[in-house]
């Protein structure tokens, strides 16, 4: 491992899932979550760990060498065209990220895991999801479905009455131990208590 990395296995973990490929704020899904990950990368659990957010618009442009749009642009481009190969070699890049194996300055092989978004719900203390009325889902459903299989909590901030969504999601948001806060601030103090975290003076928020 290289000497400025970190080991984060026992650090929080959070994802943000939520509609990126057709939003009704036209952002990508950018707007919130760039609202929301300051506010939680200023936290700290009781061992003085921050916490990591797994930002997919950032996360996503790691994998794939562009932004959230152009990359689904592609997509819809190769599926009008009928590459099914590209189409399958994208989402599979995006679900299940990529392993290689290259050679350090040492001469040794290492094996390299880019994460993807099976990754990200499957590894993360609990999930934050967003969706409004005007959004139009799909791999929000699968990431919440993997949450709920695997009981890691989801939490909704809510933007419509409840019977808006999904009879199936709202299952799956309380079957995985999950809820539904009506602000931010709800939640951010939810997950405080629950959490045992504190606000780090020293930490500056990422802008």
């Amino acid at each position: 491992m290289d000497k400025n990395n970190l080991i984060i296995n026992d650090w929080i973990k959070v994802y943000m899932i939520g509609p990126m490929e057709q939003t009704k704020a036209g952002d990508s899904g950018a707007g919130w979550r760039a609202k929301l990950q300051p506010e939680l990368e200023c936290r700290i659990d009781k061992n003085n760990n921050p916490i990591y957010v797994y930002n997919p618009c950032s996360e996503e442009q790691n994998k794939v060498g562009m932004d959230t749009g152009t990359f689904h642009k592609k997509l819809k481009g190769w599926i009008n065209s009928g590459n099914n190969e590209k189409v399958s070699e994208g989402i599979d890049l995006i679900w299940r990220g990529k392993t290689y194996i290259e050679r350090t300055e040492d001469g040794k092989a290492r094996l390299v895991k880019i994460l993807g978004d099976n990754d990200y719900t499957s590894t993360s203390t609990f999930l934050i999801a967003r969706m409004e009325e005007g959004d139009v889902s799909c791999g929000t459903f699968g990431e919440a479905y993997l949450a709920f299989i695997n009981k890691i909590p989801i939490y909704v901030l809510q933007t419509m009455p409840r019977e808006k969504y999904p009879i199936t999601f709202v299952g799956w948001v309380f079957g995985s131990g999950g809820q539904f806060f009506n602000s931010q601030n709800d939640l951010l103090k939810f997950i405080d208590d629950r959490y045992q975290l504190k606000v780090a003076k020293w930490i500056r928020p990422l802008k």
